[in-house]
């Protein structure tokens, strides 16, 4: 009896303690965020993100601060690394970092929280996939990966090639961005948008009940779903896009090419499919159709 009374008094001044102490570190907390976020740019950034990424030169001042600022989060809370021989700089770091976070500039609270490592290569690179020993595969059907321009594995680790950054950057207007791509579905993983909307053999139970971070779940799942099938006949046909072709590969790739194009053609993509248009708007909480 003696001991069951000193675990509960135990347990009383454990909570006491917690909630005697949240508060201030909360507040410790805050003030620790608003310490990094006083802290000046470094100066050479600004020019930096002018000539480098002509997609960001509509933002107001106001804007390319708050861009600048989650960027240089991005910068150092990740692990970044050069693979391939590449030697990580500046310019390197903030070019992906500044176009990641261009997506999420409107959105309240972290970029990309499920971010952990940021690898980069010098050109294009093989993926390396570990093999199952359980699956079978047939002799007449070998794995010959292909060189990719940029990978988002899920699981917090980004792949980039820096060729493909570095172009994508310099050409705004083509309707291909690998960090726009490969960090829409860092998005898509960490808000759920295309989950349950796979082709039926590919859905389990788990992606078929969870609900897409966005105001509208419902109609959202069904402008992107009619908006793919859309795509998949435009490329049956043979008809012109505003989107790329590989979006039609599947209802993931084309939320990604999706950005892409909202963010790089965004006057074709709201003349051709308005709905797809009016979500993204909603959902990156940006116009850019506006201001090109």
């Amino acid at each position: 009896m003696d001991r069951l009374l000193v675990l509960l008094v135990s347990g009383v001044v454990i909570l006491a303690a917690i909630f005697t102490l949240r508060p201030i570190l909360l507040r410790l907390s805050q003030r620790d965020a608003l310490r990094k976020a006083s802290q000046p740019l470094p100066r050479q950034w600004v020019a930096l993100l002018h000539q480098s990424i002509p997609a960001t030169r509509h933002l107001t001042d106001e804007q390319r601060v708050q861009l600048l600022r989650s960027s240089r989060d991005l910068i150092r809370t990740r692990r970044w690394e050069g693979s391939g021989g590449l030697i990580l700089t500046e310019v390197i770091q903030l070019t992906i970092a500044a176009q990641a976070c261009l997506l999420t500039l409107a959105m309240p609270g972290e970029p990309f929280p499920g971010v952990r490592e940021i690898l980069v290569y010098p050109r294009t690179f093989v993926p390396r996939h570990v093999c199952d020993p359980r699956k079978w595969l047939q002799a007449s059907e070998p794995q010959r990966p292909l060189p990719l321009e940029g990978e988002a594995w899920g699981n917090g680790v980004m792949v980039l090639s820096w060729e493909a950054v570095r172009e994508g950057a310099r050409n705004p207007g083509d309707g291909s961005n690998v960090v726009l791509h490969e960090f829409a579905h860092e998005l898509d993983y960490e808000r759920h948008l295309t989950a349950g909307l796979e082709l039926a053999e590919f859905v389990d139970g788990a992606a078929a009940t969870m609900v897409p971070s966005v105001p509208d779940p419902e109609e959202w799942r069904r402008v992107i779903q009619a908006s793919y099938e859309r795509l998949s006949e435009r490329i049956a046909a043979h008809t012109a896009s505003a989107l790329n072709e590989y979006g039609g590969t599947n209802i993931a790739e084309f939320f990604a090419v999706a950005t892409e194009t909202f963010f790089e053609k965004p006057v074709q993509l709201a003349r051709e499919d308005p709905d797809l248009y009016a979500q993204l708007r909603s959902l990156y909480q940006q116009d850019p159709a506006a201001v090109a």
